[in-house]
Parts: structure tokens; C-alpha cells; sequence
């Protein structure tokens, strides 16, 4: 009778409840723990992609040299206020209609400063009867952030704690702004090429800028900024981060299962060795 009993409560213990203990069991506990942990420290390293950012970011700088230097060049052929002037000096009319004109596509800022430093044309200035109107971009509708865009923002946030990360000055724009505020167009007013610069916005991103000498006949006549933020830069970065997450989650139920597995293959002999 005795013997019956103890058959029936180890048959019953070969039922849901033995189930429940292999998948919850300290060694099924310990052996997803280590896997989960290492998977979940290789995926944080590769969102970081720091190395990739910073790739884009050189390469956004190397187009926006290239606009300024086009820019600038048919502002030297185009907007110069009288080839027999003397000195020649740049119209302000018609310097404003060509920085307009050739930025309407490139979604990029221009910035056209006299050779005083003065600021002449601004792509993002237009001439209204009370004065100058700025022109802001909104952005297109149904673009708010999602959970997804939340996380990966506070893990942004934390990753600027990290002592290798690197930073970059912030971006001010002061009301009547000229030249001696971006030191990229001071360096293109001594008729230095390629100057860039990169900086930091306070909602987050960055803003990228580039100048170039405004020429005519080897006379410089001003500098052209162009200035771009981060939202294709980070557009990128963010489809990469997002495959990287589908990767991990199909990597993640794969470990979950096979951890699950070995943790039973292991914990079963060592329950029978007890039993017996």
C-alpha cells in the first residue's frame, strides 16, 4: 500500500509541477541569467555605434563643403554688384535670391556674410512689409516619437555619462548675428577653404556647418555657411539600431529555449541521483 502511494505521488510529480520546477529551478535561473546577460551586453555595445555616427558625420561635412565651395563660386560670378566697381563688393538682392534658389533642394541653411563680417543674406530670413520673416521647417505629420524612439533616446542620455564619449560645443544663434560667431566663416573670410565645424543643440542633435571663401578673381568678397542638423545622421543610425533589435529579439528566444533545455538536461540527472 505504501509502495502504491509513493508510486502515485512520483507520478504526479512527473506532471505540470515537475515542469514548473525545471523552468524555474535555481540552474535554469542561473544558466539564462549568464546567457541572457551576455547577449544583452554584446546588443548595448552595438547600439552604441559611435564609430558609425561619426562616419556619417564626416561624410555629411564633406557634401556640405562641396555645396558651400558650388555656392559660393556661382555667388562670385552672379552677385557681384558691378565687375568695374572698384573695390567690388557683393549685392545684397541678388545674392539673396541665388542662396534661396540653390538651397530650396538640399535642405541645408545658407548664410552669406560680407567681408566686414556682416550678415547679407539668409536663406532663412524672408523680406516681409514689417521687415525679415525666419522660416522654420516643421516636421511632416505622424512623426511623434514612439516607445521604441523613447527607449533609444534614454539610451542616449546614458551613454553621454560614458567618459570616452565624445561631445561637442553647443550651437547659440544670437539676434543679429554676424561672421565672429561661427569660426568656420572667419577662417573663410581669410580665403581659407574647407573650415567646418560641428555642435550640439540643446532639444538634442547636432548642427552641422561648413564655409567657403566668396571669390571674384581671386578678391574675397565674403564667406557662405551652410548649416545642416542631424536628422538624416540620425534617421541612419536609428534604422540600424532598430535591425539590430529584430536580430535580438529572434537571438533572445533562441538563447531563452536553448538555456531552458541544457538547464533541464543537467538538473534531470541530478534529481534522479537524489531520488535514488
Amino acid at each position: 500500500m505504501a509502495r502504491g502511494t509513493r508510486n502515485k505521488r512520483h507520478g504526479k510529480a512527473d506532471g505540470p509541477a515537475a515542469a514548473r520546477r525545471r523552468t524555474g529551478s535555481p540552474i535554469t535561473q542561473r544558466i539564462l541569467f549568464v546567457n541572457v546577460l551576455a547577449l544583452v551586453l554584446l546588443v548595448g555595445g552595438l547600439l552604441y555605434l559611435e564609430d558609425y555616427r561619426e562616419t556619417l558625420i564626416d561624410a555629411e561635412l564633406a557634401s556640405l563643403n562641396s555645396q558651400a565651395e558650388l555656392l559660393a563660386a556661382a555667388l562670385g560670378e552672379g552677385a557681384v554688384a558691378a565687375a568695374e566697381a572698384r573695390p567690388r563688393e557683393l549685392s545684397a538682392t541678388i545674392a539673396s535670391r541665388i542662396v534661396r534658389r540653390m538651397v530650396e533642394t538640399t535642405g541645408s541653411r545658407a548664410r552669406l556674410f560680407a567681408l566686414n563680417g556682416d550678415l547679407i543674406a539668409d536663406s532663412r530670413l524672408l523680406m516681409g512689409t514689417a521687415g525679415f520673416v525666419q522660416i522654420e521647417e516643421l516636421p511632416p505629420p505622424g512623426t511623434e516619437p514612439g516607445l521604441l524612439s523613447d527607449a533609444l533616446a534614454l539610451f542616449d542620455r546614458l551613454v553621454l555619462y560614458l567618459p570616452w564619449f565624445k561631445t561637442y560645443p553647443p550651437y547659440e544663434e544670437r539676434p543679429g548675428a554676424d561672421a565672429a560667431d561661427y569660426p568656420e566663416a572667419v577662417q573663410a573670410l581669410t580665403g581659407e577653404r574647407g573650415a567646418g565645424a560641428v555642435r550640439s543643440q540643446r532639444r538634442g542633435g547636432l548642427i552641422l556647418s561648413s564655409a567657403a571663401p566668396v571669390q571674384h578673381f581671386k578678391q574675397v568678397l565674403g564667406a557662405v555657411m551652410l548649416s545642416k542638423d542631424s536628422s538624416d545622421i540620425d534617421a541612419a543610425v536609428y534604422d540600424v539600431r532598430v535591425a539590430i533589435l529584430q536580430i535580438f529579439a529572434i537571438a533572445l528566444a533562441v538563447t531563452v529555449l536553448l538555456s531552458i533545455y541544457l538547464a533541464g538536461t543537467i538538473a534531470r540527472p541530478l534529481r534522479r541521483l537524489a531520488a535514488a
